[in-house]
């Protein structure tokens, strides 16, 4: 997570159970909810859930303070069907899910959905039934009373995208700072498009590392970014 653990360190904190599960998800059609349910269950039984708070205090502190290796099961891209498939699976098992919305994508209406959806890289089925396909920040509110809600730009974009102070101000600025009004607290993580770390010294990486925001989400890890 924070900087590069000693193999010895790292070795002792994989056999004491320290060690975080990140497991992505993007659309989950109704079609699905079983599969989904069965999957969450299985990481349920295994590891606890993990919240901003016990990333912070293994960071600052060293304390674990779980007793088995962590959860965090993370949900993409603001498909509808979080709200009415993903969502109460969670919450009959337990579970608090990251969800990462791009945040332009809750103001798309229903009958552009379809082409916004081709247009920004986020996959519908072509079997899918008639929308809503993405969520509304209502939805996205109700999720939040819940579970954990970080940035993932707002129009679902890559770093290598994002070159000028316009760029930066939409995709970084803006979706923290909305994120932030919804819930009252920074987005504790941001997520690019792809999983790219937010590099010092690129337009897109100094945003990130100046936003507020702890974490990064990378294809790999969790990396905190932040003091």
């Amino acid at each position: 997570m924070s900087g590069v653990l000693e193999p010895a360190r790292q070795r002792a904190a994989f056999a004491a159970g320290r060690y975080v599960r990140v497991v992505n998800w993007h659309n989950t059609p109704a079609t699905d909810r079983s599969t989904l349910r069965a999957e969450l269950a299985w990481y349920a039984a295994r590891f606890d859930p993990v919240l901003p708070e016990h990333l912070d205090r293994f960071v600052e502190t060293g304390d674990w303070g779980l007793e088995r290796p962590g959860f965090v099961p993370c949900f993409y891209d603001a498909y509808r069907n979080h709200v009415t498939v993903a969502v109460p699976a969670l919450e009959e098992l337990g579970l608090t899910g990251w969800f990462l919305p791009p945040t332009g994508a809750l103001d798309v209406p229903h009958e552009q959905q379809r082409d916004y959806a081709a247009a920004h890289a986020i996959d519908l089925l072509p079997d899918e039934p008639d929308g809503p396909w993405l969520m509304t920040w209502d939805d996205l509110a109700r999720i939040a009373e819940r579970h954990v809600v970080a940035a993932h730009t707002a129009h679902h974009t890559g770093a290598d995208e994002i070159l000028t102070a316009e760029d930066v101000e939409r995709e970084v600025h803006e979706p923290v700072r909305l994120i932030t009004e919804l819930t009252g607290t920074v987005p504790p993580a941001f997520a690019f498009l792809h999983g790219t770390v937010p590099v010092p010294g690129t337009v897109a990486g100094d945003a990130v590392l100046a936003s507020g925001v702890r974490y990064a989400v990378t294809n790999t890890a969790y990396v905190r970014i932040a003091d």
